[in-house]
């Protein structure tokens, strides 16, 4: 296992009774992304260390990851499928709660795979409602503040009930429109069906966990500081961003599924920051300089800017649960290169 991830994990795990998963069997989708790795190691945790009794049944277009590996290998179920294609054996395994978590995020690879991204956050969630429905499960459907457009000032922080403003003519609403209609979908298992189905709209995760590869800022940032020594900016970095530790995520999620007594969650930080902050503060923690050049990205000229400033209004999930401090970003900062410089090899 995973030294930084567990350590996360083993602290996270006493911030929250599992006991109602005791002889259940979770089915997380997505599994070898960085939420779909840490759910499945605070609940494998939960049993090593406190005999939880918790069934673990995991799917991903891959097979399990070097973080999961000698989990499936000793116990549970892993089914290596592509969700996308018809009578896929992991749908036959029966579930008391499943996490909808697989997708394809980032940018570059969302128009990549367009298809299978809309797919994915659609027809395979209606299959996943219908299995909800069949198996009596309750479902949690990871989506993302990315539903929510670009809010107008009024409307930061952003709150659930806000609508949106997004047009569905766009590359972006390759995944923002169906994030949205697989929440319409959840609505219409919820209200018509009896589908105990909750939505968690998630912003802005990071930590240990989050490769190098990763087409995102805060990655892209961390390839550049810690193969090239200095970082490149693709804009003036005045566009604002909340950041949320994996391990907080993963831990209001749960308390969500577990205990949320409403429909929908915003799921997101308190740490709000600068991109060029973040730039400077990663330059900071690993030696790097920052250069007073800017390199303009063509290779996404036609995804639609991104927002000024991205941040959730997180009041309900903090008034509903008795959630600990959050992690500050400094420290899961330092922790998520810490992770990266071990991945690579590299040391100090």
């Amino acid at each position: 296992m995973d030294r930084i991830i567990e350590q996360d994990c083993v602290e996270y795990m006493e911030k929250i009774d599992l006991s109602p998963l005791r002889d259940k069997t979770v089915f997380i989708t997505g599994a070898n992304g960085l939420i779909g790795t840490y759910l499945i190691y605070i609940l494998h945790l939960a049993n090593v260390v406190k005999k939880a009794g918790i069934n673990i049944v995991a799917v991903s277009k891959s097979p399990p990851g070097s973080h999961l590996h000698d989990i499936f290998s000793e116990r549970y179920t892993f089914y290596a499928e592509d969700l996308n294609k018809p009578d896929c054996d992991c749908f036959r395994d029966k579930a008391d709660y499943i996490i909808h978590g697989a997708t394809y995020a980032q940018p570059k690879k969302f128009i990549q795979n367009y298809l299978e991204t809309i797919h994915l956050n659609t027809t395979v969630t209606e299959k996943l409602l219908e299995k909800a429905k069949n198996d009596g499960a309750a479902l949690l459907f990871l989506s993302s503040s990315e539903v929510y457009g670009e809010p107008d000032e009024l409307h930061i922080p952003t709150s659930e009930d806000y609508p949106g403003l997004c047009s569905p003519l766009d590359v972006r609403a390759i995944y923002s429109e169906s994030k949205r209609m697989g929440e319409t979908l959840c609505f219409a298992y919820r209200n018509f069906e009896g589908v105990n189905a909750k939505i968690a709209r998630i912003s802005m995760t990071y930590g240990p966990g989050i490769g190098l590869e990763d087409e995102r800022v805060l990655a892209h940032f961390l390839r550049q500081a810690l193969y090239e020594n200095k970082i490149v900016m693709l804009d003036d970095g005045s566009k604002i961003r909340t950041f949320c530790y994996i391990a907080d995520c993963v831990l209001m999620l749960l308390y969500i599924m577990l205990y949320g007594k409403d429909f929908v969650y915003n799921v997101g930080g308190k740490d709000s920051i600068s991109i060029r902050s973040l730039a400077e503060e990663i330059c900071r923690l690993t030696g790097s300089t920052l250069s007073e050049e800017i390199a303009y990205r063509e290779n996404l000229k036609n995804v639609k800017v991104s927002p000024k400033m991205v941040k959730l209004d997180i009041t309900k999930v903090l008034s509903e649960f008795p959630l600990p401090p959050f992690k500050p970003f400094s420290e899961g900062l330092s922790r998520t290169i810490e992770w990266n410089r071990a991945s690579i090899g590299l040391h100090g």
